[in-house]
């Protein structure tokens, strides 16, 4: 790997992208683009970018690329090279009486990642969400890394994807299909794919032992199951983007495949796998910087936690490491001035007035020292009246939810007085009592449901936990088994994912 894993997430590097440029200028381009395209181009800021995509009317992709925006008049796509000339007459068939021009521009372009200046370029999220691209008069020799596409499942046309590959399938329905702006061509096919049973086919990221670079068509029982696109070597473990079919696309589950011959055993994830969000980003770094702490590689340490901050201001836990960091170098000033704006993010952080009063007690300022250690005391009684008033609220809201729960059982036990082997009102009730932990009353209401309804996936979900709270963990395992199958066959990901999040803690509860 060209660069170490960690420092993709925690450095700031710049590479070269490989794609071709097209400008468009003119009064009406934006108002154009907007129509023709999947995603929300008038919610884009100038000097921004995102990621966008033309379909045709069965919402297959003609093109996906990113757009940069100058102002409103002025847009750039940026394309892989052999998809330039298609995107340019597509983007020409429609235009009629809109005034704009298009022409190729010559300039390479390169993505800055984990950039952290106000310098010129257009920003937005590329792989995370802080990065930038900027066009200049030279091309880079540093290549976007693949470790860096496999990770987050940002795609490229004509490798992960295909033109006429169905956007639903495919991992720019994520990242450039906004659902909720207006009509474009191919709107209606992709709206009602995602709101019926979804994708067949979606990419995830399957993670095996293999020493040998993998591609090409997988099976499972002689039956094709997916397809891998592209994959690396990371840390001995190979990395592969593949798209997979609905009924094997549990996250974090188990998979056994057959592959030119070969066979192994991967687990999926869903994508991203590596977060691009600033959240993330400033978790990483501030993690980062407490290792090198441990390590006492204080100077390195500073540096990230100030990483931490300009990426999240508010960032409290950063602001106090870094303050405690400077007290055990003896700077106690920047200390100090480090949680003062702690205490002005929260008032009520103990840990800021404790820290300000031991701080200002060593540089000889007692009676500011004795000032805020009678606020740390104060703020502790009111932390102490808070918490009983909590108390109190807690109380009134379990008593509120007891009345919710009693109006409820009455309703499903009148359905059930109706008719026996009603599987919506027996998974209600079995529900209910889950909620009071009486687990084999739970267990029976559920066991009815899927009698009645074999095909109920929350009703599988709410028996293997029933199962589970009773330590039956062979029949918890066989339910949880059946549910994740008829769950993924019907689409319902979110009790499948569920369903296999618990089947892993019994697993190791087995162990």
């Amino acid at each position: 790997m060209s660069i170490p894993l960690e420092n993709l997430r925690t450095n700031t590097h710049q590479f070269n992208l490989p794609l071709k440029i097209i400008k468009l200028s003119g009064e009406d381009i934006e108002q154009y683009l907007h129509s023709q395209t999947t995603n929300n181009v008038l919610k884009l800021s100038s000097h921004s970018f995102q990621f966008n995509s033309i379909l045709d009317l069965a919402g297959k992709i003609i093109a996906s690329f990113v757009l940069c925006k100058e102002s409103k008049e002025v847009f750039y796509i940026l394309i892989a090279e052999q998809f330039t000339n298609s995107t340019i007459e597509r983007i020409e068939k429609y235009h009629i009486a809109e005034e704009f021009e298009l022409e190729e521009i010559s300039e390479p372009a390169s993505l800055i990642i984990n950039d952290l200046t106000t310098d010129s370029g257009f920003t937005g999220t590329y792989f995370f969400e802080n990065d930038k691209i900027v066009f200049h008069a030279s091309k880079l020799n540093e290549e976007i890394p693949s470790e860096l596409k496999l990770l987050t499942g940002v795609p490229e046309l004509g490798i992960e994807v295909k033109m006429g590959d169905l956007i639903n399938n495919t991992f720019f329905d994520e990242l450039s299909v906004d659902y909720q702006k207006g009509c474009y061509p191919g709107q209606e096919t992709v709206s009602k794919i995602s709101t019926r049973r979804g994708a067949a086919y979606k990419p995830v990221l399957m993670i095996f032992e293999s020493n040998n670079e993998i591609i090409g068509k997988i099976y499972k029982d002689k039956v094709k199951i997916g397809e891998i696109y592209s994959s690396c070597l990371i840390d001995k473990k190979r990395y592969a983007y593949t798209s997979l079919i609905r009924d094997y696309r549990i996250d974090k589950s188990n998979l056994n495949f057959e592959i030119e011959g070969g066979h192994y055993q991967a687990d999926i994830h869903y994508y991203p796998f590596l977060k691009g969000d600033k959240s993330t980003l400033a978790i990483d770094l501030y993690d980062e910087a407490v290792r090198l702490f441990h390590q006492e590689e204080y100077e390195q340490a500073v540096l990230y936690f100030e990483k931490a901050l300009v990426v999240k201001p508010d960032f409290e836990d950063a602001y106090e490491s870094l303050g405690v960091l400077y007290g055990r170098l003896g700077e106690y000033q920047k200390a100090i001035t480090l949680m003062e704006k702690l205490k002005e993010i929260n008032p009520k952080c103990m840990m800021a007035l404790t820290n300000l009063s031991l701080y200002h007690m060593k540089v000889g300022n007692i009676e500011v020292a004795e000032k805020f250690k009678a606020d740390a005391t104060f703020l502790n009684f009111e932390i102490l009246g808070d918490e009983a008033n909590t108390k109190r609220q807690q109380e009134e809201l379990l008593q509120t939810k007891i009345a919710d729960q009693k109006r409820r059982e009455e309703m499903f036990l009148q359905v059930i007085e109706m008719d026996a082997e009603d599987a919506m009102a027996n998974n209600r009730m079995g529900e209910i009592e889950l909620e009071r932990k009486n687990y084999e009353i739970a267990e029976k209401y559920f066991s009815q449901a899927l009698i009645s309804d074999q095909k109920y996936s929350v009703a599988y979900l709410g028996h293997g936990k029933s199962l589970y709270q009773q330590k039956k963990y062979a029949e918890a395992e066989e339910v949880l088994n059946k549910g994740i199958s008829v769950a993924s066959k019907k689409g319902d990901l979110m009790p499948a994912n569920e369903m296999q999040l618990l089947l892993t803690k019994l697993l190791l509860a087995k162990d």
